[in-house]
């Protein structure tokens, strides 16, 4: 009887682990391994702002979303695309210091890329870990290629892969008295490679609105809270290997990130087949001050 009693613990406990796909450990998530840390990531990419809160609370994480600051980067006339932008579900992964565990690894995300920690390195505030990286072994990545066939990792990749391409309306657009608007679309790509395997890709779309301010110094560009409506019902992705989601009605308050496709590489297509570069077509609107102004969408 006691013997069977504590199989029956074991299983209860085997199954628990199973259901339940990350747990906080210490002070960063902990998966059971790659699957079903890009399984709840996916999950959270399909979530609001409100939505990927509520889960940040119930897991008792102090998220990355909650200190990640990308303001600065946003102020210039001119926007780089070679800036990195982490969508709001992995930020809601990783912890203030971007770490994260998977499969018994402690990960450390810095830029584009995944690297292990040792024992000795894991309390190392991030400001430490710069100060070493080049000694760290990197376990995965977000690459940043653009080509079509297989890089020097001898891997499959997919075009543009964590590529940003940016399309910002001339402040003339929008004729509100006393006030210089701009709007900002960042359409860009996060494929996720862990130990050398492409796990995820996926769309994202971030409108953001902002307002000319301007100092005795200089000026610069800042987030406008001001609701607006914005509209991609009329956008599509036309690809066999994504998988497109609507972009409806939605009202918007300063910054909103929007999941437009996910890749889904499928049988019975040979994996050779599978890399295909993301389309899309279609307007994206946004309606500020009794005007609809439309931004067509391009990939590279």
């Amino acid at each position: 009887m006691s013997c069977s009693s504590e199989d029956q613990v074991n299983q209860d406990v085997a199954s628990s682990k199973e259901t339940s796909a990350s747990v906080l450990d210490g002070k960063m998530l902990s998966f059971k391994n790659e699957e079903s840390f890009i399984k709840e990531y996916s999950d959270l990419a399909l979530l609001d702002s409100k939505g990927l809160q509520d889960w940040i609370t119930s897991k008792g994480v102090n998220s990355l979303s909650k200190v990640s600051d990308e303001s600065t980067a946003m102020e210039d006339d001119v926007l780089s695309e070679t800036r990195v932008i982490y969508s709001d579900a992995l930020e809601a992964v990783l912890n203030t210091e971007s770490k994260v565990k998977i499969g018994g690894k402690v990960l450390w995300l810095n830029g584009r890329d995944f690297y292990i920690l040792s024992e000795n390195e894991i309390n190392k505030s991030p400001k430490e870990l710069i100060s070493i990286k080049e000694n760290l072994v990197v376990y995965g990545q977000l690459l940043s290629v653009s080509k079509s066939t297989k890089d020097l990792t001898s891997r499959y990749v997919i075009p543009n892969e964590n590529r940003i391409k940016t399309f910002v309306t001339d402040e003339g657009s929008f004729n509100v008295p006393g006030m210089r608007y701009r709007h900002v679309l960042d359409l860009y790509n996060e494929t996720v490679l862990l130990n050398n395997v492409v796990y995820s890709s996926k769309m994202f779309l971030r409108s953001l609105m902002q307002y000319r301010s301007c100092s005795t110094w200089r000026c610069t560009w800042k987030t406008e809270s001001t609701p607006m409506q914005v509209d991609g019902s009329n956008i599509s992705a036309n690809s066999l290997f994504w998988n497109a989601s609507l972009v409806m009605d939605s009202s918007v308050s300063g910054s909103k990130t929007f999941l437009l496709a996910t890749w889904t590489p499928k049988a019975p297509y040979g994996e050779q087949t599978w890399y295909q570069n993301f389309e899309v077509s279609g307007n994206f609107k946004i309606y500020v001050v009794n005007a609809w102004h439309e931004i067509p969408l391009s990939w590279y």
